[in-house]
C-alpha cells in the first residue's frame, strides 16, 4: 500500500492526531514571551539574560529540527511521540524548578518540543491534499495554543512560574495521547519510478532558492526579536493578566486568519506586490506599538504586526518553493526559522537593554529586506 493510500485509509484520525502532536512542538515559540516574563519576574533577570535564555530554548529546538530528517523515517512514530510529549513536559517542569540557572533545562525543553514538530510535520505531509492537510494542522495548533495562552497568564499570576509550567506540561501530556492514533511508522516506498524521479530532482537546487531562504532568515530574525519581548513591552504600559491573556490569545487567531487569507488569494498578487504590502502593514503595526498610548492601541498594533509577520512568512515560503525545482529547500524552512529564533532573542535582548525603540526599528529594517529584494529582483531570481 502506498503512503498516500495508507494515510487516506487512516482518514481524519491520522491527520488530527498528527496535528495535535505537531502543536506540542509549537509550545516554546508561541509561549516564549510570557514564559520569559515569568522567568524575569521570579529570577530578576535583565533583558540580556532573558535574550540568552530565549536563545537557549530556540537553540535546542534548532538542533532537533536539523536532526529530524535523520531519525523521523526510522523511529516508530507512536513511541517517538510518547517520548517527545513526556520529554517536553518534564524539561519544562525542570526549567521552572532550576532556580537561577535554567539555561540547560530550557534548551532541553526546546529540543524535546522540536522532536514533536519534526514528527508531526512529517506525518501531516503524507496527506495527498497538502493544502487541506496543512490547513487542518495550522487550525488545530492555533485553537490549542490560543486556549493555552488565554489561561497561562492567570496560572502565572496565581502560582508563579511553576504554576504556568504545570499548566503547559499537563497540556503537553494530554496532547501526547494523540500518539495512540498515529500511524506506526512511514510506509515503505513502492514506486521505483517515483523514487528515481525524486532522486533526479534532488540533484538540482537553484541558487535563487538559497538566496530566498537567506532572505527569510533575516526577515524572521527581526520579527522574532520583537516577538519575544512583546510581553515586556505590554508590561511596560501596565497590562494586567487578563489583558495579557486577551492580547496573546487573539494574536494566534489573527495569525490563523492571516494564513487563511493567503491561501484564498493564492498567487493572484504576483511575486512582488505581496512583499510590499507586508512591509507597509508591518510598519503600521510597529508604529502603534511605538506610540502605545493605551492598551487597546498597543494590542491593535500587535495584532496588525502579527498579521504582517504571518503573511510574510507564508509568501516567502511559497517563493522558496517556486525558486527551488527540487523541492528540497522548503523542507529547511523550519530549521531556517529556528536559526532566526536562536539569533533573534539574544539580539533583541541587547537592543532592549537600551530601550524598546531599537527593537522596533530592527523589526522594520528586517521587513524591508524581502520587500526590496523581491521588488527589484523577482524577475531575475
Amino acid at each position: 500500500m502506498s503512503t498516500t493510500e495508507r494515510f487516506a485509509r487512516g482518514g481524519l484520525a491520522f491527520l488530527i492526531a498528527a496535528s495535535v502532536a505537531s502543536s506540542i512542538g509549537g509550545l516554546p515559540f508561541n509561549t516564549m514571551p510570557i514564559l520569559l516574563g515569568a522567568f524575569a519576574d521570579q529570577l530578576k533577570l535583565g533583558p540580556a539574560e532573558l535574550g540568552t535564555l530565549g536563545s537557549a530554548c530556540t537553540g535546542g529546538y534548532l538542533v532537533s529540527t536539523l536532526l529530524g530528517p535523520l531519525w523521523v523515517d526510522r523511529a516508530p512514530w507512536r513511541i517517538a511521540a510518547i517520548i517527545g510529549a513526556v520529554g517536553t513536559a518534564a524539561t519544562l517542569l525542570w526549567s521552572a524548578a532550576a532556580g537561577g540557572a535554567p539555561f540547560l533545562p530550557f534548551a532541553a525543553f526546546g529540543f524535546a518540543a522540536g522532536l514533536m514538530h519534526s514528527l508531526g510535520m512529517r506525518i501531516v505531509g503524507e496527506g495527498a491534499d497538502k493544502e487541506r492537510a496543512f490547513g487542518i494542522r495550522l487550525f488545530t495548533e492555533l485553537v490549542l495554543i490560543a486556549t493555552l495562552l488565554f489561561f497561562l497568564p492567570a496560572a502565572l499570576a496565581a502560582r508563579g512560574l511553576m504554576g504556568g509550567a504545570q499548566l503547559l506540561a499537563g497540556a503537553a501530556l494530554v496532547m501526547g495521547l494523540s500518539a495512540f492514533l498515529l500511524p506506526r511508522g512511514p510506509a515503505a516506498a513502492t514506486d521505483a519510478a517515483q523514487q528515481a524521479a525524486a532522486g533526479a530532482a534532488g540533484k538540482a537546487i537553484a541558487s535563487a532558492g538559497w538566496i530566498a531562504l537567506g532572505i527569510f532568515v533575516l526577515f524572521a530574525c527581526g520579527q522574532v526579536a520583537l516577538w519575544v519581548f512583546l510581553e515586556r513591552i505590554a508590561h511596560d504600559i501596565g497590562a494586567d493578566a487578563a489583558q495579557m491573556g486577551l492580547l496573546f490569545s487573539v494574536l494566534k487567531v489573527v495569525g490563523g486568519l492571516s494564513a487563511a487569507l493567503v491561501a484564498a488569494l493564492g498567487d493572484r498578487l504576483g511575486n512582488r506586490l505581496p512583499h510590499l504590502l507586508v512591509f507597509i502593514t508591518l510598519c503600521i503595526g510597529v508604529a502603534l506599538l511605538a506610540v502605545r498610548p493605551s492598551f487597546m492601541v498597543f494590542a491593535l498594533g500587535a495584532w496588525i504586526w502579527e498579521a504582517a509577520f504571518t503573511i510574510g512568512c507564508v509568501f516567502q515560503t511559497a517563493a522558496i518553493a517556486k525558486l527551488d525545482p527540487s523541492n528540497k529547500l522548503v523542507v529547511l524552512v523550519p530549521a531556517a526559522f529556528a536559526i532566526s529564533a536562536f539569533v533573534g532573542p539574544a539580539l533583541g535582548g541587547m537592543l532592549a537593554a537600551t530601550g524598546f525603540a531599537p527593537l522596533l526599528a530592527l523589526a522594520v529594517a528586517c521587513a524591508a529586506i524581502p520587500m526590496v529584494a523581491y521588488w527589484l529582483f523577482a524577475g531575475r531570481m
